[in-house]
């Protein structure tokens, strides 16, 4: 319930939608913060103020793409500016910053790494919420969500129940091919049901066609697993269960959004192309 009002406030908006970004843009720099925390454990500590000021340039940057009605790979345009600019600065800190005592390279690579991760991938979910028009991408982004999402409750309940078969068990030894299973078949389900939703809300749907349906269910879907996998990965390096305690029973705000970092450029890319 609060997610819907948030989208009908933000639709208030448009085409700024100034609420939504803003919103992602704040989770985001937690999650910054969080990894942070995560690099400076396993590659080597990242410039924290820099990293966390360009993810969210870049994320605050999706605003001019709203306003200018921009569509398609040319509404990152301002992303891609943003993030070159970032680029410079994060090598003029190293300049200035070197000292051949100590290694720089690894500072400048973990730190450009974080803003790529949280600021582009994080720009994907930022901009699905204005793909197609208001009212279109808020379904859009609904469907993003309640897919990845549906991904990740099916995945621990066909895990729990069925699970046999370790899928990586020195990288995440709980999750199994049951569950990856079982997280693909909640994805169509949620998918359906989100489609039903918008076709009585706005009398046709973003994606008509079943096959296409059926498409971005099972691709969002693997993304989203995926991008936990990748999470899993950073964690592991630096020998920690979760990226915080800031969200009791899920972990950090790292935790909660490491699906949709990479469910979300899969999504944004079907919705695209077949729109």
């Amino acid at each position: 319930m609060i997610f819907v009002s948030i989208l009908w406030v933000d639709g208030r908006t448009a085409p700024y939608h100034p609420i939504w970004i803003g919103l992602v843009t704040l989770l985001s720099i937690l999650a910054s913060l969080e990894l942070q925390h995560l690099l400076a454990k396993s590659i080597a500590t990242p410039y924290a103020y820099l990293m966390t000021a360009c993810s969210a340039a870049c994320l605050f940057s999706n605003i001019f793409s709203a306003a200018s009605g921009l569509n398609g790979p040319l509404s990152f345009s301002p992303v891609a500016i943003t993030f070159c600019f970032s680029l410079a600065a994060i090598l003029v800190t190293g300049v200035q910053e070197f000292d051949d005592m100590q290694p720089i390279m690894p500072r400048l690579a973990s730190t450009v790494f974080g803003v790529a991760y949280v600021g582009i991938l994080g720009s994907f979910l930022a901009q699905i919420r204005f793909l197609n028009g208001p009212e279109q991408g808020a379904f859009a982004l609904a469907l993003l969500i309640g897919v990845t999402k549906g991904t990740d409750t099916g995945a621990y309940t066909f895990g729990k129940i069925f699970g046999r078969h370790l899928m990586t068990p020195k990288l995440s030894p709980k999750k199994t091919w049951e569950g990856a299973i079982g997280g693909l078949f909640f994805a169509v389900l949620m998918a359906q049901i989100i489609t039903s939703l918008e076709i009585s809300v706005r009398g046709q749907a973003t994606l008509e066609w079943l096959p296409a349906r059926l498409l971005f269910a099972i691709t969002v879907s693997i993304a989203g697993q995926l991008g936990d996998l990748a999470e899993s990965l950073i964690k592991r390096e630096a020998h920690l269960k979760d990226a915080s305690t800031v969200i009791p029973g899920f972990g950090g705000v790292l935790d909660l959004l490491d699906s949709l970092f990479l469910a979300a450029p899969v999504g944004w890319a079907i919705l695209t192309i077949l729109r």
